[in-house]
């Protein structure tokens, strides 16, 4: 094949140029001249630009954003004619501009359309677009259960003409009604249609939430299957676990050696004072169980809690009067708090102010504030704190959190009485104690 190069042509500047632009002429719309055309014509002509073929001219035309702009011009001579194309590559081209609907020839190359995106079409493959119109407005009036196509696209609501709808509803409620009256994990019947019609016609939900019932079957493979996703999970964590189970027996088998101790008091804070104090031993029998008045008014939001007020305190004992008591009660026990931390920062507080009134100078060494009393802390250092029962309680359940980056802490529940909250303190050592091993 023979190429025409552009070396040694030379292009006269017409009349017609309305300017030049890097040594080559630039020509408005309209003006161009015989010859020099932009690459879209050459190809309409079935031409082609050489290997490195360079402009002749300029198009200068309007643009809609930019004002103007400017394209390059090529000269005929210098291009090739473009191979035809072979019959093969002609039927090629002809079969992409063919409807395989109607087998019109369309002017450009028509859209693949496939029937799992378009399910209305008749076929996929290219098809032009008055015919993807009318398959889709022939789906919209044809029900997608039953098939049949009507005249009316209102007569089809959510692809299902009329009695295809009222047999779905039919079978829906058929369906709900043989749910209700069976297990919802075997097929075995636990209900009578009598049972579910009464339920129904009293009008409570109450009842109707009765249904469906669970067989006895199923309800004991559920509690076999929660049992033993429990063990898997205890065996998981026994390292941790296993002490607090051990520590639940040891308190339940010699119950007269530890005490259980809980406080009432006037807020939250570090400067909180006792308004209530109970100690029972780890059988739940009572050693302490008394008001200490505080020496300043209980807040109302601490009395809504625990339900102790100024009047109930008046005539109780300071702190200081009830420390002899407190004091042989603990004596020769080890101490079970639920809450350790704060109890203990509680009873910490108390002793160094009793102390603090009543010796506030020891052998001359005046106390700066703040400091603990000595004989406050040789009081705390003498008693045998044992293991905090919240802590040992959330091994027990076993939920973890993420948040805090350990087991959660469970709620006691005891009432906010210093007395209940000892005895539901029992309660929960008993529960770790009673549950069996997973081994």
């Amino acid at each position: 094949m023979t190429t025409t190069t552009s070396t040694t042509k030379a292009v006269t500047v017409p009349a017609q140029a309305v300017e030049m632009c890097d040594g080559l002429p630039v020509y408005a719309s309209g003006e161009t001249p015989d010859g020099l055309m932009t690459v879209r014509q050459l190809e309409a002509a079935g031409r082609r630009q050489t290997p490195g073929q360079k402009p002749r001219a300029y198009l200068r035309y309007r643009t809609r954003y930019r004002g103007s702009d400017m394209i390059e011009l090529y000269h005929v001579d210098d291009t090739r004619a473009v191979r035809p194309l072979s019959p093969r590559q002609e039927a090629q081209k002809l079969a992409r501009r063919t409807c395989l609907v109607c087998e019109v020839v369309a002017d450009a190359p028509l859209y693949e359309r496939s029937q799992r995106r378009s399910p209305w079409l008749p076929v996929s493959g290219r098809v032009c677009n008055p015919c993807a119109n009318t398959a889709h407005e022939r789906w919209q009036r044809t029900c997608g259960r039953c098939e049949t196509e009507f005249q009316d696209p209102g007569s089809v609501r959510y692809r299902q003409c009329e009695a295809c709808r009222e047999a779905v509803e039919r079978g829906e409620e058929i369906a709900r009604r043989l749910t209700r009256r069976h297990c919802p994990d075997c097929t075995v019947q636990t209900a009578t249609r009598e049972e579910i019609e009464a339920a129904d016609a009293a009008d409570d939900y109450r009842h109707a939430l009765r249904f469906p019932r669970t067989c006895e079957g199923c309800k004991a493979a559920r509690k076999r299957q929660v049992e033993e996703a429990r063990k898997a999970s205890e065996r998981e964590r026994w390292d941790e676990l296993g002490p607090v189970r051990q520590w639940a027996r040891r308190v339940m088998t010699a119950p007269h050696e530890f005490a259980i101790l809980d406080t009432e008091t006037t807020g939250l804070d570090w400067d909180a004072k006792i308004v209530e104090i109970s100690i029972t031993d780890g059988a739940g029998n009572v050693l302490l169980d008394t008001l200490v008045h505080p020496g300043c008014p209980i807040p109302e939001e601490s009395t809504s809690i625990h339900g102790i007020t100024d009047e109930d305190v008046k005539n109780s004992d300071r702190f200081g009067t009830i420390l002899p008591r407190l004091t042989r009660a603990l004596e020769g026990r080890r101490v079970i708090i639920y809450n350790k931390e704060y109890d203990t920062g509680v009873l910490a507080y108390e002793l160094n102010r009793y102390h603090q009134e009543y010796s506030p100078t020891l052998i001359g060494l005046e106390l700066r504030e703040g400091d603990p009393h000595p004989a406050a802390a040789a009081w705390m250092d003498a008693q045998q704190w044992d293991r905090c029962a919240m802590l040992a309680y959330a091994v027990h359940v076993g939920n973890w959190s993420d948040y805090w980056g350990g087991w959660s802490w469970q709620r006691l529940e005891g009432g906010h009485r210093a007395l209940g909250d000892c005895r539901t303190v029992v309660e929960r050592i008993r529960e770790i104690a009673e549950r069996p091993d997973p081994f």
